[in-house]
């Protein structure tokens, strides 16, 4: 009989752990693979629980007979995970650390951070504070003063900005130490099954699971007005585009946007040789105030206490009791998901932006047409009069509008399935939506916790509520789940 060139040392240790018997038909081999354990608990009761199969599935596949059925054969049959995590951010991988403490079976999907790596402006820095700049761990072991401190890096849990470099090193730390197990593939498509959902990825391959979490943060929601769409890409872009500003210096470039990725963008541009200005629909620009800046009296740390996020009541609010948020009228939370914590830049980046470059507040852009090689912007100023502006390219720091209609992996039957609320799914209390088992978290989950959910400080509350919620489900079920595995282990041997 043939067999795939594989290591001696892997056949025998598949052999040894009763993965593979030449004597055993491929069927029975597979089922194998699923490694159900027995312990006993305190109270002598049983618990089973199935480990991830890739590793194994694939050894398998390496020492089966050519003739044997292919590797997406064997996945198609082997038993689901019981969650998928879609999204290695900092929500996905917060997740999966909570998961994972739980004793949860899981696979996560995504390349690690790679929006903070490869997306985010070289330079830029955090807008939260450094004690709202941690991602939860379940352990409260893995926090970013920690990394600060084992690294020699300067920290502050306030008034010490956090650069961007310094906290995707430490994210990926995070990731490394609590969620190795990232499986660094696409998913393209969603759908219902009938023990739960079916994944398809990037390979081509099929993965079933009992519950999915979507994890894929900003991914699907960049905004670019319809006043400007029209320019072509090598005029127009979205500030998430770029990771090196460097290709802009001796250009003349258009940053439209007053908050804090249009401030940032402009004062990098700037300091990179670029020749910049910026449009900014309000009248005047909004700044953070630097915490700790002045003495405040009780009453003033009571009326407008300190956050993550910056001073105030309703921040604090959003940043530690989101639960609450829910419980708003639907208009009122949609309204507050769209002006709250809104346009305004840093303490630390006025001083960059302020009298360095050109700004153009309380102006409007009416349409964008390409003249040559350039782009011409047709805008209304202060005055009320239109007038043209020229320019090699224009940056739209416009911000994200999250809609469940753009999140391209949901099939069609799962879609009508969803309830919604102004593009955001109608989520319960533990961030599942009207389809059970589908949980969205994150900036999709704004819509009914609230503006925190777009920023780190919403990782925790996430984490516990998403995990606990499915720990307590995956506990219900395992009695019903180990008798139906039971009973096809019988039919199997019959």
């Amino acid at each position: 009989m043939s067999y795939r060139s594989c290591r001696e040392s892997e056949i025998r240790s598949a052999l040894q752990s009763g993965l593979v018997a030449s004597a055993v038909p491929w069927p029975r081999a597979f089922r194998a693979v699923s490694d159900l354990h027995r312990t006993s608990t305190k109270r002598d009761r049983l618990e089973f629980s199935y480990e991830p199969l890739a590793h194994h599935t694939r050894l398998l596949a390496r020492c089966l007979p050519l003739e044997s059925p292919s590797e997406e054969d064997l996945v198609d049959h082997l038993p689901h995970s019981q969650v998928a995590v879609i999204g290695a951010g900092p929500y996905g991988v917060t997740i999966a650390a909570h998961l994972q403490l739980a004793g949860i079976d899981f696979r996560i999907f995504g390349r690690p951070m790679h929006r903070w790596q490869c997306q985010m402006p070289r330079g830029m820095v955090l807008k939260s504070e450094g004690c709202g700049s941690s991602l939860s761990d379940p352990t409260g072991g893995h926090t970013l003063a920690r990394y600060c401190a084992e690294k020699q890096l300067p920290y502050g849990a306030w008034g010490v900005p956090v650069p961007i470099d310094v906290f995707t090193q430490y994210a990926l730390s995070f990731q490394r130490d609590l969620v190795p197990n990232v499986e660094d593939l696409m998913v393209t498509a969603i759908g219902a099954s009938n023990d739960g959902f079916e994944l398809r990825l990037a390979n081509g391959t099929i993965a079933r699971v009992g519950k999915v979490v979507v994890a894929t943060g900003l991914e699907y929601a960049t905004h670019i007005p319809s006043e400007i769409a029209g320019l072509p890409s090598g005029l127009l872009s979205h500030s998430s585009d770029h990771h090196d500003l460097s290709v802009f210096k001796g250009k003349d470039v258009t940053v439209i946007g007053g908050g804090q990725s249009a401030l940032e963008t402009a004062a990098l541009l700037s300091e990179g040789g670029a020749s910049v200005r910026l449009l900014v629909r309000k009248p005047s620009l909004s700044w953070g105030q630097r915490p700790g800046a002045f003495r405040r009296t009780a009453y003033q740390r009571l009326r407008y206490p300190v956050s993550g996020l910056g001073r105030g009541l309703a921040t604090w609010a959003y940043c530690n009791v989101p639960t609450l948020f829910r419980h708003l009228p639907q208009q009122v939370r949609i309204e507050k998901v769209k002006t709250a914590l809104g346009p305004a830049g840093a303490w630390w980046l006025k001083d960059r932006v302020v009298g360095r470059l050109q700004i153009l507040s309380d102006t409007v852009v009416l349409r964008a047409d390409q003249r040559s090689s350039r782009a011409v912007l047709q805008a209304i100023g202060p005055d009320g009069r239109p007038f043209d502006l020229t320019t090699d390219h224009v940056i739209a720091a416009t911000g994200y509008r999250f809609s469940l209609q753009r999140l391209p992996f949901l099939s069609g039957g799962l879609r009508p399935r969803l309830r919604t609320e102004h593009e955001f799914p109608a989520l319960s209390s533990n961030f599942e939506s009207s389809v059970p088992g589908l949980y969205f978290t994150g900036v999709a989950s704004a819509g009914c916790f609230g503006p925190a959910m777009r920023f780190l400080v919403g990782t925790g509350i996430t984490g516990r509520r998403v995990a606990g919620h499915i720990a307590a489900t995956t506990r219900q079920g395992r009695s019903r789940a180990i008798l139906h595995f039971a009973n096809a282990l019988k039919c199997g041997e019959s």
